[in-house]
């Protein structure tokens, strides 16, 4: 029988004075005997005057509906008693628990109750190795789920109907684990060529501590040759202009296949995201395998922080140390992102 007491969230935003505010919550309870309970409020943006045509066109929400709704405050009151217990939260994309998260902090509220907090669709994606995220509604269409209007409930409730329908459950046990693989690039670009510089750190994660397995590093200077591209201007126009073709490396392409085939059933993490390294496996004809990413940018929060995990004109040996050292020092902060995540499965916790 399932334990998991589970929370399916989904948040209506608008934009007032130049930032993300959430004007409505609406959640869904699962609980492990099957019984559902259900959260939906309207919520009055601090200081707020209009709502945005498109936003009430979307929603059916209107200015005037939330000109009498309650404060963030007095709602976020309400649902932290309404989903108080061992539960886990579940949003369909990265978006629900970033507003949240910002709201919360903006309104100095203490942000633990809302973790552990898994996003549905990136489980999905790991699941079927999509590399496209897919939409809720394409999610609908395939689980033959019917949909009602736009509203922060109602969306809940289609995450929750496509989450069984699915074996979300099951998806989100399968997917747990201890296991990170940090990889790091850094491009240095000259006339005639393009240094790379790879390094690729495995290890795992406990609640108490981190393990570095292995670190390796590789640098490989890529030849560039000059290519003459030919851009149709919009009168029809043929604009010719020369850009530098980096050519692969066999050498690199044989790393970037063996980190590819050592990536499964880990956490990649990386310095601000994929598109970098991205690039590199595209131009050696390797595909990265769909699997749980993170980003130290998130992670630390904090430019400086993040700085300092580059090269800054260190010797590999010595960048490889350094990269130790920053990983123990930091430790506390992705041990805290796996476990909001629901990463660690009970025998790890026990460790």
């Amino acid at each position: 029988m399932r334990k998991e007491t589970y929370i399916f969230l989904d948040i209506e935003a608008a934009i007032v004075r130049g930032k993300q505010h959430i004007i409505e919550i609406g959640a869904v309870k699962w609980l492990p005997n099957d019984e559902v309970e259900f959260f939906s409020e309207l919520i009055q943006p601090y200081k707020f005057k209009k709502l945005n045509s498109r936003i009430q066109k979307l929603t059916g929400i209107q200015t005037e509906d939330l000109l009498y709704a309650p404060s963030f405050k007095q709602v976020i009151k309400r649902f932290m008693e309404w989903s108080q217990g061992d539960t886990i939260f579940v949003t369909f994309g990265e978006f629900d628990r970033k507003v949240l998260e910002e709201e919360l902090f903006r309104n100095r509220i203490q942000r633990h109750f809302i973790y552990p907090i898994v996003d549905f669709q990136q489980k999905y994606m790991i699941e079927n190795q999509l590399k496209v995220q897919p939409s809720l509604s394409e999610l609908m269409e395939k689980f033959e789920v019917v949909a009602e209007q736009h509203r922060a409930l109602q969306d809940a409730n289609t995450l929750f109907k496509i989450f069984k329908a699915s074996g979300g459950h099951e998806m989100i046990e399968k997917q747990k684990t201890n296991q990170f693989a940090l990889m790091l690039s850094e491009n240095h670009h000259e006339e005639n060529e393009v240094d790379v510089y790879l390094t690729y750190v495995t290890g795992e994660v406990f609640p108490s501590h981190i393990r570095i397995h292995s670190i390796n590093s590789l640098h490989k200077s890529l030849s560039c040759i000059k290519t003459e591209k030919e851009i149709v201007q919009e009168d029809g126009t043929i604009v010719k202009s020369e850009y530098n073709e980096i050519l692969p490396n066999e050498e690199l392409a044989q790393f970037l296949h063996t980190v590819r085939d050592d990536l499964e059933n880990k956490v990649l993490i990386t310095r601000s995201g994929l598109k970098q390294i991205s690039r590199i496996y595209r131009l050696h004809h390797c595909v990265l395998p769909k699997t749980e990413v993170m980003t130290l940018q998130h992670l630390l929060m904090d430019e400086g922080l993040l700085s300092r995990f580059t090269m800054n004109g260190q010797s590999i040996d010595t960048y490889e140390k350094t990269i130790s050292k920053l990983l123990f020092r930091y430790k506390h902060k992705l041990i805290d992102e796996f476990e909001k995540r629901n990463l660690f499965s009970n025998e790890v916790v026990k460790v």
